[in-house]
């Protein structure tokens, strides 16, 4: 029997779900968001970068998580605390919600993201903090998805797993901001 060639008709634009509770972002747009102009030439590091990350027990059941970054441009720091109740699913909540203060300012309110859960997850034999965000978008809203690995602190994963979410839409935006200023 012989077999036909796989004909491709249309473009792989054409093929994405859209009667999915989420939306996936077309090529096209995903290119303009991961690689806008310019980006690769402007030889900037186009990330925050995380310094400190602190939690302070407060009297009555309350904690506060202290988050410290640098910032894309030269000697740009930036600084967010949040506090709330203190157990560990709040604290892990707490960091999550410092860092998209973070992303926030430093995309200047540009990047408006709400967080929709933190999880640690056993995966591979090793823990995997997972971070899940949403932003709006021109035809809805789009889900965004972290992953850090857990080293030694459950904040600093949580940290870093917001970051991995949310780094292909802030990175163009902290470019942009950079420029121009």
């Amino acid at each position: 029997m012989k077999r036909e060639p796989i004909r491709v008709v249309g473009s792989h634009k054409d093929v994405l779900p859209t009667t999915a509770p989420w939306r996936m972002l077309r090529p096209d747009v995903l290119t303009s968001i991961v690689a806008p102009s310019g980006l690769a030439d402007s030889g900037l590091d186009a990330r925050l970068r995380l310094r400190l990350c602190q939690l302070r027990r407060l009297p009555v059941a309350t904690s506060r998580v202290l988050l410290e970054f640098d910032g894309p441009g030269a000697g740009q720091q930036i600084l967010c605390q949040r506090d709330g109740s203190a157990c560990e699913g709040g604290d892990l909540r707490l960091a999550a919600l410092a860092t998209i203060d973070a992303l926030r300012e430093a995309t200047g309110g540009e990047l408006r993201l709400e967080l929709l859960g933190v999880k640690s997850v056993r995966a591979f034999d090793t823990s995997v903090m997972m971070v899940a965000v949403q932003t709006a978008a021109d035809d809805g809203t789009v889900r965004l998805v972290g992953a850090a690995l857990v080293e030694d602190d459950l904040l600093v994963a949580v940290v870093r797993a917001t970051l991995h979410a949310a780094n292909r839409l802030a990175a163009p935006l902290l470019v942009r901001r950079h420029q121009l200023a």
